[in-house]
């Protein structure tokens, strides 16, 4: 590994990347310290997270239609678009799996 002291003295590597175990700001955050979203998420949110969930668990048994969307909206992927000729294939397979299950009966 080639390395190069630039003017403030850091060893950097020859393509300008700071050595692995150095950083360009050592008296930055120190390891392990919480940023202000963490801090908040912690304080505020965590206290009440069970009752929110129970609420909104009450919300989705009663059929409130905003909460139904919300847990499906997290729960569920998003639906890829769908190739027209692909779905013309699709709708053909299906009616020839329809026919042979009427001919079935």
């Amino acid at each position: 590994m080639d390395l190069k002291t630039t003017g403030n003295q850091q060893d950097r590597e020859s393509n300008g990347q700071f050595s692995p175990g150095q950083s360009g700001n050592p008296a930055g955050r120190s390891v392990g310290s919480k940023n202000k979203l963490s801090k908040i998420r912690e304080e505020y949110l965590l206290p009440i997270l069970p009752e929110a969930i129970e609420k909104l668990y009450a919300a989705v048994k009663d059929g409130d239609r905003w909460a139904i969307e919300l847990v499906v909206s997290y729960s569920m992927s998003k639906p890829k678009p769908v190739d027209p000729d692909e779905l013309e294939e699709f709708e053909q397979r299906l009616l020839e799996l329809e026919e042979m299950a009427a001919r079935k009966n």
